[in-house]
């Protein structure tokens, strides 16, 4: 028995990555690392609960329909929009923008990074090509539970590449293997431990 799950979104048009290659990579990851053995040996009972099963959820986008903020580790998708010379200032990436977080600004696209959720629908909407995808990856996410003390997930990396959020998976299983006790869930880990100065040591 799988004492893991990974969930992953649907195939919608929102999803700005294809998640397969990202889920074999995680899956290979948890193999080598035997996280089954290291798991089974810290449960009591013959009966197995719900919060001692390490969860995964892959969101190919912001939308984050799988839901990686309440999930032990959690990728979400983003692709950062960026401006060109060809900008018309139509003004239908403002329209479609659901954070609001474009303004035409003296017949030009204007963008607030502090509302934009590099969910990259600007772009697709663009007839133009005058927004372009500077830079794509994942968003990092890590410790999230519910239960009796819900806890949102830790921002771990703001944007990273595939081999990145592959190395912050294994950095955090193994901070588990280590540092966890029976039945404790992988956010009370992160509360009692500094998972920054971790991932600094190794990284």
């Amino acid at each position: 028995m799988n004492l893991y799950t990974i969930k992953k979104c649907f195939n919608c048009p929102n999803r700005l990555f294809e998640l397969e290659l990202l889920e074999d990579k995680f899956n290979k990851v948890i193999t080598a690392l035997d996280l089954n053995k290291h798991l089974t040996a810290r449960i009591n009972s013959n009966r197995t609960k719900h919060h001692q099963i390490f969860q995964l959820a892959l969101a190919g986008c912001p939308n984050a329909c799988s839901q990686p903020q309440i999930k032990d580790f959690g990728i979400i998708g983003q692709v950062v929009p960026q401006l060109s010379n060809n900008c018309s200032g139509c003004g239908t990436c403002a329209e479609v923008c659901p954070e609001k977080a474009i303004s035409i600004i003296t017949n030009k696209a204007d963008i607030n990074r502090d509302l934009c959720l590099n969910c990259g629908q600007c772009i697709r909407a663009c007839r133009f090509e005058a927004m372009l995808a500077a830079k794509s990856g994942f968003r990092v996410l890590a410790g999230g539970k519910l239960g009796r003390h819900p806890r949102l997930a830790s921002n771990l990396f703001n944007l990273t590449d595939l081999d990145g959020a592959t190395k912050a998976l294994q950095l955090c299983i193994e901070l588990l293997i280590n540092e966890g006790q029976p039945g404790e869930r992988f956010g009370t880990i992160i509360e009692r431990t500094n998972l920054k100065a971790y991932f600094s040591q190794e990284t």
